[in-house]
């Protein structure tokens, strides 16, 4: 048996689903995915069953295997996207004992119930294979994951002013948990978008979600028009253009363990370019508390998306407008 590992501390489903390409270097025959501690807002069912979806399409991998790892949020949505998906879910005991002080990971002992569940699955007859219904396109993508490579504009000596780049991950020297971040109040960080061959992209905006992030505004430059993602929870999956970074926590699903909250998930917006120059997107921190912007992801829009736009009774006027002019190349 030859294993590839691929990993990212704090992250909901959605991490994977960008650029996907860049995880898989051949085919293969099973995947495992362990996301548990981290399926805790409204987006992350459709993200895993995306996923798994799309490693079945792009890898035709027969096997997919998902873990049950329930963390601080106590939702169903591993289960119930492992069944939407016909993955194989693997259960694994979740008792007090086996949770580390955080209370959301598992400590020593619960990885060696992970793992002995995992091995025994892997023993198994690995017969849950199936074809993958519908193989949508995959929408072009500008992807930047890292913090390091984001396309920030820096115009003189000492930019971007109030914002510096940071790494606070505990082990900096095993793992890194790059960000920009400021405490400055009214400082503003600018992205320079790239421009694809058509007008419309979808902006994915990585920032760490916690109890202690302070607000942040995103906003675009003259030129481009920016406009709210058209999805049922909007204001709390995709919020724009204010971000508190803790909506999860502001509707009550955290229960009273908010204050361990501690992930990377995305932000999501629709941009329109109106000339030919590239966009710029600005991100101001609105209080002294602390924001740290962790990537970038920049898509084409899907057919089924403009059409749902186009179509959707809520839409607004500028949210149609996206969707009739997203495909012009003329912009």
């Amino acid at each position: 048996m030859q294993a590839t590992v691929h990993y990212k501390s704090a992250i909901d489903p959605s991490y994977f689903l960008h650029c996907t390409g860049r995880f898989v270097d051949h085919e293969y025959d099973a995947a495992l995915i362990d996301l548990g501690a981290n399926m805790y807002h409204a987006a992350c069912e459709d993200s895993l069953v995306a996923l798994i979806q799309r490693m079945r399409c792009l890898h035709h991998i027969s096997w997919v295997g998902v873990i049950n790892w329930p963390g601080f949020v106590r939702t169903n949505a591993t289960i119930v996207a492992a069944w939407r998906a016909r993955a194989t879910l693997i259960e694994v005991p979740h008792g007090p004992e086996l949770y580390s002080t955080d209370r959301v990971h598992p400590n020593a002992r619960g990885h060696a119930e992970i793992a002995a569940r995992v091995r025994k699955h892997l023993a198994g007859p690995l017969n849950d294979w199936h074809a993958p219904e519908h193989c949508a396109p995959i929408e072009s993508e500008t992807c930047y994951p890292q913090a390091t490579d984001m396309p920030v504009e820096r115009r003189g000596t000492g930019e971007p002013r109030g914002w510096a780049l940071v790494d606070d991950s505990p082990p900096p020297h095993l793992v890194h948990k790059h960000g920009w971040a400021t405490t400055t109040p009214g400082a503003n960080l600018t992205l320079s978008i790239p421009s694809g061959n058509q007008c419309g992209v979808i902006v994915k905006l990585a920032y760490l979600a916690s109890n202690f992030t302070g607000p942040f505004r995103v906003a675009c430059k003259a030129g481009c028009t920016c406009t709210k993602i058209r999805f049922y929870h909007q204001w709390r999956a995709f919020p724009f253009p204010v971000v508190t970074g803790h909506e999860d926590c502001i509707v009550g699903t955290m229960q009273g363990d908010c204050q361990t909250m501690k992930i990377t998930r995305d932000t999501s917006f629709n941009l329109l370019r109106e000339r030919a120059a590239p966009c710029r997107v600005t991100v101001t921190a609105l209080t002294s508390r602390r924001v740290r912007i962790d990537g970038l992801y920049v898509q084409e829009p899907s057919d089924s998306y403009l059409a749902h736009v186009r179509t959707s009774s809520p839409s607004t006027a500028a949210q149609r407008r996206f969707a009739e002019r997203a495909l012009n190349t003329d912009c």
